[in-house]
């Protein structure tokens, strides 16, 4: 995520929406970055008094992007959408710097089971494979994401002995690597010790530039070991009185990135979701019998996720 930099908004809510995604924060006074709508006559019109010192996004129509360019303003702050993962880089070349670690650790979770957390695990690591090094770990010891991810990593028991000497060299030699080239790490039958998965989280931060963990429910020990290790923590939940009642119970942190699983809405129980995962089951059977990435509406929902990670992670 960008780091929380202050923008003011000209333009409608998809605008604005893109700016929450990115964990930017919109404001009407004293922005350090602005966004424009230049498609919008009236948007235009409102930041036409915007301090020339206020560096800012401009969005346009493709057409007219040519014409903007010929106006002075640099063609790396022109884009054409307002979607987050095209808004994040141009933002992030402006955004105040401030020091702050690249995301190396991603835990994802859930209220309550069956919320798609492997799902979810296994097409981030396909999509974000191809541009950066990535470990998966399957801390639930069902093996849900490796077959997905197509491989037969080593049970957790022949870790064990490795405990408190586990390294990054280890894990190179002992993760299952995929055609893709990601390494997977956590087989069946059995999840791993707190202690063990604590070991493995940290040796794998050293093997890969981005740690991708599928945890079993939100309150498990095993998950509140990964999340104090973690630098982000998706955690998924459904539109039901039972995920309600849980979040309830325990609201999410600042850390945890809420998903709303098989939805399409921008809050759940009245908390506002950072993204919603919609329900497509003929994608998630075509991608079950293929065993591959999922396609359709879920599958660009992914795209975007795995997007602003890599932005995330770098």
């Amino acid at each position: 995520m960008i780091s929380s930099a202050r923008v003011v908004v000209f333009g409608g809510a998809e605008m604005r929406e893109g700016v929450l995604a990115l964990g930017l924060e919109p404001v009407t006074e004293n922005p350090e970055l602005a966004l424009i709508d230049a498609r919008d006559r009236d948007a235009v019109a409102s930041a036409a008094g915007l301090p020339a010192h206020i560096p800012r996004v401009v969005i346009v129509f493709d057409a007219d992007r040519p014409i903007i360019a010929a106006l002075g303003i640099d063609p790396s702050h022109i884009v054409t959408s307002a979607e987050p993962a095209v808004l994040g880089p141009a933002l992030m070349r402006l955004r105040p710097q401030r020091p702050r670690a690249a995301t190396r650790v991603v835990v994802a979770t859930g209220v309550r089971g069956g919320v798609g957390r492997s799902l979810l695990v296994a097409n981030l690591a396909l999509r974000i494979a191809p541009r950066m090094r990535v470990c998966v770990i399957d801390a639930t010891g069902q093996g849900a994401a490796s077959w997905w991810l197509r491989c037969v990593p080593r049970p957790w028991t022949e870790f064990e002995g490795l405990v408190d000497e586990l390294t990054a060299d280890h894990l190179a030699v002992m993760a299952e690597e995929t055609s893709s080239g990601m390494r997977v790490i956590g087989g069946t039958p059995a999840a791993p010790t707190p202690p063990l998965l604590g070991s493995t989280l940290r040796a794998a931060s050293g093997l890969a530039d981005l740690v991708i963990v599928d945890a079993p429910l939100r309150n498990d020990p095993l998950t509140r070991v990964a999340a104090t290790l973690a630098d982000r923590v998706f955690v998924l939940a459904y539109d039901d009185p039972w995920s309600k009642l849980m979040l309830d119970a325990d609201p999410p942190t600042e850390q945890e990135w809420l998903t709303a699983s098989q939805m399409k809405t921008a809050s759940l129980d009245g908390r506002r979701v950072f993204r919603a995962l919609p329900r497509d089951e003929p994608a998630v059977a075509s991608a079950v019998a293929s065993r591959g990435a999922v396609k359709g509406a879920l599958g660009k929902a992914y795209e975007e996720l795995a997007d602003l990670l890599v932005i995330d992670a770098t």
